[in-house]
Parts: structure tokens; C-alpha cells; sequence
């Protein structure tokens, strides 16, 4: 499967991810599908399985990650 290039990537798992949590406006929405982007693990899925391999990780008792808390700048 050829890899979508980054800014289709970056808008279907902004998608995702406003699915997921849909208090998230579509600029936060981006800014977080680019940080995932940004990983090698989570850039090299297709970005609907990166965003429920994140929210899958946060869900567990002891993530290997963490969510931020601070704002992004």
C-alpha cells in the first residue's frame, strides 16, 4: 500500500481523533495528528489505527507514554 503523504495523513487522523473525542476543536485535532506524525511507530500506521493505538496505550494501567497536559505551543 503506497503511504498517504502527510498533509491527507495528518487530516484523516485529525478526524480520528475529533471522533474520539469531539470536545477537541479541528485545530487541536491537528496539532495532535501532527505530533503523532512527528513518532516513527505511530507515522508508519495508518492514522486511524495511530490514534486508537495512542487512546488504547492511555488506557492502560501503566502507559509507556503520557498525555500533556500543557498547552502546546
Amino acid at each position: 500500500m503506497k503511504p498517504l503523504p502527510a498533509s491527507q495523513w495528518i487530516e484523516r487522523c485529525a478526524s480520528r481523533i475529533v471522533q474520539m473525542d469531539q470536545q477537541l476543536d479541528p485545530v487541536e485535532a491537528r496539532q495532535i495528528a501532527r505530533d503523532l506524525r512527528s513518532f516513527e511507530r505511530t507515522a508508519a500506521m495508518v492514522p486511524e489505527a495511530a490514534v486508537d493505538f495512542v487512546a488504547a496505550e492511555l488506557a492502560r494501567p501503566n502507559p509507556r507514554f503520557e498525555r500533556r497536559l500543557a498547552p502546546r505551543d
